[in-house]
């Protein structure tokens, strides 16, 4: 049973401050900004481009934004279109809008310089004049610089976060809930962040599988009309290749044509489920020590790729097994074009593109029969226990000895491929939900979201409220730091993205507490903070995050209760 996380069921107000919600998708911001150099990304790292692309195929009209960072902005250049533009976001500034928009407003300037020495009357004509400044120079986010409609985050929640803005999420599995033991306590923390915050903020969550889908139902408080599944289809990625070309990946491995399974990961994570296939494919080959059969692991090099590598040879398997890397798309589709049989022996998928790769290429296909596999798979694979290595060689003599079998395998592949449809179709499902989230009514939960784990903020901390009968009221302290490099920070306040925003200025080794009354119904706080800092750049540690100043309270007080948003911000 896994454990359950605490998240709040959505409610209903109306789209930003009661206006019409957009009647149709001009603009859609996409965050490529956990899109990771390599193979860091496992599958998603094709997945996702795919989707993006042909959502930009079927929408002409609409712009896409893609958020990207310095470390992936020429990747993604790729996709690139007459409606799809990248816009770079430095990493100090990934929450909000470029530094030039955000300059703090003349009249506030003013205001505190004024203060001290001027009389009242003046000082109340200065703080009018001031108040109408601040209309016309209000803090934005990049979602508004932009006229975004909508918000999409291929890779769980987003720095860009926008309460004004409907935001739909991909949640690709839960695998740290089902195999904590496959994670470092900070990669299970991380994960466990992500889904609690694109729970509590996306509008929809978009599932890769239904059975990912069921698993997200199952371990929070959504309604099965927030969760959507929506299957990968196989997109165009790998294409068949010359003869010439064939020959050439094969020499280089020392492989011959159908007389090796092929399993293509591209990374060599723990729940991938080599050492039990090692151990079955060592089965096999003690049965039959005739057999000039071959195995082919492909996978970015890194230490558990190592680590693996000395398990073969101390099994007695070198040059029996071959893990060539991380290889290029005519490479690898070379390698399914000559292999005997795909064999996919993973624990756990969200889905598991490389099956139906496998079943394009015209190959059997032998996998496991847990998770999504068999959803995805469908009646076109051989299936076996992964965590037993005698049903695993079994599944490896019989694709080697029965060819009845194989033919049949190919001919269900292709049926399978049919019944799932294409890309295109994937689009379009992708497209529907997009429809419906800018068209509900949109409310909040109690949340905070822009403070660390150690209670620095960014340059943005946004709290959401929802409805609530009684009295009640949002306190929230800021401290600035002594041995900030600069003399003060400055909070802009701003409520439900449109009423006269506050300021308050924070001097070094001082701190200021806000409180503001809350109305019954839901709704959300913005604090803009200024300016921001990286401690590495100032050669104070290697910490490379935008830092304001210290949040150190954060809590809904009412009559009977008081909520700590501190103890668990998103």
């Amino acid at each position: 049973m896994l454990p359950q996380t605490t998240l709040k069921s959505e409610t209903r107000q109306p789209h930003e401050g009661g206006s019409s919600p957009p009647a149709r998708l001009n603009c859609i911001a996409v965050d490529f900004t956990h899109f990771l150099p390599g193979a860091g990304n496992g599958g998603a790292r094709f997945t996702v481009p795919g989707v993006v692309r042909h959502l930009s195929r079927i929408l002409p009209d609409c712009d896409f934004v893609l958020f990207t960072t310095e470390k992936n902005h020429d990747e993604l250049a790729i996709l690139e279109s007459s409606n799809v533009r990248r816009l770079c976001i430095p990493r100090w500034t990934r929450t909000s809008a470029p530094p030039s928009s955000r300059a703090r407003p003349v009249g506030i300037r003013l205001e505190e310089k004024l203060a001290p020495i001027l009389p009242p009357s003046v000082l109340s004509k200065l703080r009018s004049i001031s108040q109408s400044l601040r209309r016309r120079h209000r803090p934005k986010g990049i979602l508004k610089e932009i006229g975004a409609d909508l918000l999409f985050c291929p890779f769980w929640s987003s720095f860009f976060y926008d309460p004004c803005v409907p935001m739909v999420c991909t949640v690709r599995d839960l695998n740290y809930l089902y195999n904590p033991q496959f994670y470092t306590a900070e990669g299970h923390s991380w994960g466990d962040r992500s889904f609690r915050a694109a729970c509590r903020l996306a509008d929809r969550l978009i599932c890769i599988s239904e059975f990912t889908r069921q698993t997200v139902l199952a371990n929070s408080d959504l309604g099965p009309h927030q969760v959507i599944a929506i299957r990968h289809r196989l997109l165009e990625r790998l294409h068949e290749q010359e003869a010439e070309k064939r020959s050439e990946v094969l020499n280089r491995l020392g492989l011959i044509k159908e007389s090796f399974l092929l399993y293509p990961a591209v990374q060599f994570w723990p729940h991938k489920n080599h050492r039990m296939l090692f151990g079955a494919f060592g089965m096999y080959r003690a049965r039959h020590p005739e057999s000039d059969l071959r195995l082919v692991c492909t996978g970015a090099p890194d230490e558990r790729m190592e680590g693996l590598q000395g398990d073969i040879d101390q099994m007695g398997l070198k040059g029996r097994i071959i893990l060539p890397g991380y290889l290029l798309d005519e490479e690898l589709a070379a390698l399914f074009q000559s292999c005997r049989a795909v064999i996919f022996p993973s624990l756990f998928e969200g889905f598991g593109m490389p099956v139906l790769e496998g079943m394009a290429f015209g190959k059997p296909v032998l996998c496991s029969n847990v998770t999504s596999l068999p959803e995805v798979a469908g009646d076109g694979a051989l299936y076996f226990d992964p965590r037993n290595p005698k049903e695993i060689a079994r599944a490896i003599e019989r694709i080697t000895g029965e060819a009845d079998l194989i033919a049949h395998l190919v001919h269900n592949g292709y049926q399978r491929l049919a019944t799932l449809g294409g890309p295109d179709q994937m689009a379009q499902e992708y497209l529907q939900v997009f429809r419906e989230a800018v068209t509900i009514t949109r409310s909040f939960t109690e949340s905070l979201q822009g403070v660390y784990r150690d209670g620095w903020t960014g340059d943005r901390v946004v709290v959401t409220y929802g409805a609530h009968s009684g009295p009640r009221h949002l306190e929230v302290l800021f401290h600035a730091p002594p041995g900030l490099p600069h003399e003060r920070v400055a909070v802009t306040v701003l409520t439900n993205g449109q009423i006269l925003p506050e300021a308050h200025v924070i001097r070094c080794g001082q701190s200021v507490t806000l409180r503001r009354t809350l109305p019954s119904e839901s709704g959300f706080i913005e604090c803009w903070i200024e300016p921001t800092f990286r401690p590495k750049a100032h050669g104070y540690n290697d910490d490379e995050r935008a830092l304001g100043c210290l949040c150190q309270a954060c809590r809904i007080i009412s009559s009977n209760s008081t909520l700590d948003l501190l103890e668990n911000p998103v």
